[in-house]
């Protein structure tokens, strides 16, 4: 039976400490946009959301966080409110690279700390890795180490990613499908199956805008062939080698993929963690991929006391474990 649009269907923001203030940061293809929280002389923190998610991800888990952080959530490049590539890009991990590094200059940042999640997670680790300096802690968020294939099956993914490539730019150029809000909450909730409806509701706020007679969502359709090379085990390996910052892993308790891949990333990265980081923690938290949304109030104690000087990454809270 089909939902009617409801009032907790229409997301209208937070407010919670302070008015969120929007920000827009020019680049040679149009704008990166984000919003942020708090004072901006306060500690700055960069969030950066998962693969085809928004800057709204962070909107539950943001006023829960000490008061004293200035964080600023992203929507990286062909998400959310961003700016598209030109039509023939590709999206890749160093153009994500780039986004992070042009926005860290703009803000005039010399030093900063990253939450991220999943493939926000996977460019955080690239940063801290390649800016070490510049990284003060990093929180990931259920997301173990940097994407990457084995060097088998290259021939077939690159002559895959060819014809997906051909086939989403011209799908991509069809004028947009319009659908009511209910239409478009329910579409992005059947592909996306770890998020609530009232989480839901908070990513389309963002990742949609109104035209006549509905809602359009807002990503560009070209992620959906996100980068031609992907990085080797070996390649990922050094990137987390490089990580030499204090980390703060919080994984989820339902696995996002099948166990024995999961089991393969963990024995492959955490070992590299503990070796280089100066300080390492992993922790499960309850709940799916989309935890940090969905349950805040599990993940907030954690990084408020990683955030914490003196203070264990472990509190004692009601949360299960």
């Amino acid at each position: 039976m089909a939902m009617s649009a409801s009032e907790g269907d229409v997301y209208v923001g937070t407010t919670e400490r302070g008015l969120t203030q929007e920000l827009q940061f020019p680049v040679p293809w149009g704008n990166i946009a984000g919003k942020a929280w708090g004072d901006p002389l306060g500690r700055p923190v960069l969030g950066l959301h998962g693969f085809l998610d928004n800057a709204n991800t962070f909107d539950t888990l943001a006023p829960l966080l000490p008061k004293d952080l200035y964080f600023v959530s992203l929507d990286l490049s062909g998400h959310g409110q961003s700016s598209h590539f030109p039509l023939g890009m590709t999206y890749k991990y160093e153009n994500y690279l780039m986004d992070v590094h042009r926005v860290v200059q703009a803000l005039g940042w010399k030093k900063f700390s990253f939450i991220a999640h999943s493939l926000g997670g996977s460019i955080a680790i690239m940063y801290s890795a390649v800016f070490p300096a510049s990284v003060e802690r990093l929180t990931l968020l259920d997301i173990s180490g940097p994407f990457y294939h084995p060097l088998e099956g290259t021939v077939e993914r690159l002559a895959d990613s060819v014809h997906r490539k051909l086939h989403v730019e011209k799908t991509s150029q069809l004028p947009p499908h319009v659908y009511s809000r209910e239409v478009a909450l329910n579409k992005l909730l059947q592909g996306n199956e770890w998020v609530t409806r009232k989480s839901g509701a908070v990513l389309l706020e963002r990742g949609s805008r109104e035209v006549e007679g509905g809602l359009v969502y807002t990503r560009d359709l070209n992620l959906k062939n996100l980068a031609f090379f992907s990085l080797t085990p070996e390649q990922a390996e050094e990137l987390v080698k490089g990580v030499k910052c204090p980390v703060l892993m919080l994984s989820a308790t339902e696995r996002l993929v099948p166990p024995e891949y999961d089991l393969e990333r963990s024995q492959r990265f955490l070992p590299l963690f503990k070796a280089n980081s100066s300080q390492f923690t992993e922790l499960q938290i309850e709940g799916n991929h989309h935890v940090h949304l969905n349950n805040p109030e599990r993940l907030a104690p954690y990084i408020t006391a990683f955030f914490t000087p003196d203070t264990p990454t472990q509190p004692q809270t009601e949360s299960k474990l």
